[in-house]
């Protein structure tokens, strides 16, 4: 019995891995997107990743709805010089994937904003 246990975790543990592989590059890719659209102050089309429901949350801010999240984004354009994000660790789930990470947005020549942040993606 231990053998075969022990065969099937073998057998299973690099499935796994590679899978999780792979939506860490999904990820990263989509991030990269998003920097790159928002780097070239295209705020509608960082804007048009979020779902129609989604909210943005923090700093005291609750947006929630296309109108509102793109109204949010677009108050940004023009404002800001440079975005990067970083993930910490992403968590695959049935239908959403949980991404932690870190944000860093230049605004100007002397604004800066440095937070975590936790993003939902949703599969679809």
């Amino acid at each position: 019995m231990k053998n075969n246990i022990l065969l099937w975790v073998m057998l299973i543990g690099p499935v796994m891995i590679y899978a999780q592989s792979k939506v860490r590059d999904k990820i990263n890719v989509l991030n990269k997107e998003m920097e790159q659209e928002f780097n070239s102050n295209n705020m509608q089309k960082v804007a048009s990743y979020y779902l129609d429901s989604a909210t943005i949350i923090g700093g005291g801010m609750n947006v929630t709805g296309r109108k509102n999240i793109d109204s949010y984004w677009m108050s940004l354009k023009d404002q800001s010089s440079n975005w990067r994000l970083e993930t910490d660790k992403i968590e695959d789930y049935d239908q959403i994937i949980i991404q932690r990470g870190r944000s860093y947005l230049k605004m100007g020549a002397s604004g800066e904003s440095n937070v975590r942040f936790i993003l939902i993606w949703k599969k679809m």
